[in-house]
């Protein structure tokens, strides 16, 4: 197979297709579509080997890419990832990814409310083209660096030494590592140009499987001090999603009832077989290595 052209709108991932783990073997053009060419960050990815390509994104500028992956940021108006969805069907693109990269959102019915924009974004991009387009959506749970950078907004309370459950303490929940989300779109890319019928529309990843019980376990081990763990109802959680769209309030949600455990339904061994591309980021390490909270 010919190495694969790629197109990335937003920030994350563009390094690990740039990589020599990667390219140019499996990945030929990296193109970056920016507002701004002339940022630091372009002038780097530049050097790293990318095509910057600055202006509209139409279907000249994705003239002869096989796969574009949006990673705008899920703050950006939804017609930004609607024109970029067009102008791949337009283009004779293979392969969009969506800007998903977060909860699956099917099992969660009126719960998922709040980011219910996603699945219409997605959806809207597989009836281009009388569905031509090949239309990944990932879903990792959480990622791993994010969940404790604001420890007290998921119930970890640094002064008391307690956490606070709403739900199932015991409920595990997927996580992922942003460095492997980066990888595991790179091979999915791959094999679908390779194979549309290979890799299905909707995929799931399980970087690192934990209930919010073992993280208090973890986060003990880590700082050498006892963590409590306070269970509550999830009542005041399902009232807020669904008079407020609140995000945090579904994130937690999903953290203490089991909907987000992808283990047993996720493409691990597909983008990863054997763990013989790269090792899954667990949480007991991400908390060895941050320690879980700022300080006691």
């Amino acid at each position: 197979m010919s190495p694969i052209n790629v197109a990335i709108a937003g920030g994350p991932f563009t390094r690990t297709f740039l990589s020599s783990t990667f390219r140019p073997s499996q990945v030929n053009r990296v193109v970056v579509l920016t507002r701004d060419g002339s940022s630091d960050t372009a002038k780097e990815l530049k050097s790293l080997g990318a095509e910057i390509q600055e202006g509209p994104i139409d279907a000249k500028a994705l003239q002869g890419i096989d796969v574009v992956v949006n990673a705008f940021s899920q703050y950006a108006a939804p017609e930004v990832g609607d024109n970029l969805a067009r102008a791949a069907a337009e283009a004779g693109v293979k392969v969009y990814f969506p800007s998903e990269y977060g909860v699956d959102l099917r099992p969660l019915g009126k719960y998922g409310k709040p980011y219910e924009g996603k699945t219409i974004a997605a959806d809207f991009a597989r009836q281009l083209n009388g569905g031509v387009l090949k239309v990944i959506s990932v879903y990792v749970g959480a990622l791993l660096e994010i969940l404790f950078m604001f420890p007290a907004a998921l119930g970890i309370d640094t002064s008391n030494r307690v956490v606070t459950v709403l739900g199932n303490p015991e409920a595990k929940f997927s996580s992922c590592s942003a460095r492997n989300i980066s990888s595991s779109i790179a091979r999915l890319a791959i094999l679908a140009v390779q194979d549309p019928k290979s890799v299905p529309d909707h995929v799931r990843l399980n970087g690192t499987t934990s209930s919010m019980k073992e993280i208090a376990e973890f986060i003990g081990k880590a700082n050498g001090a006892e963590i409590k763990v306070n269970a509550q109802g999830a009542e005041a959680l399902e009232a807020k999603i669904e008079s407020d769209n609140d995000k945090l309030a579904l994130a937690r949600y999903v953290m203490g009832n089991g909907t987000m455990d992808y283990t047993n339904d996720n493409v691990n061994e597909l983008v990863n077989p054997n763990g013989s591309f790269w090792t899954w980021d667990s949480m007991e390490g991400e908390v060895t290595k941050t320690k879980g909270l700022p300080a006691f």
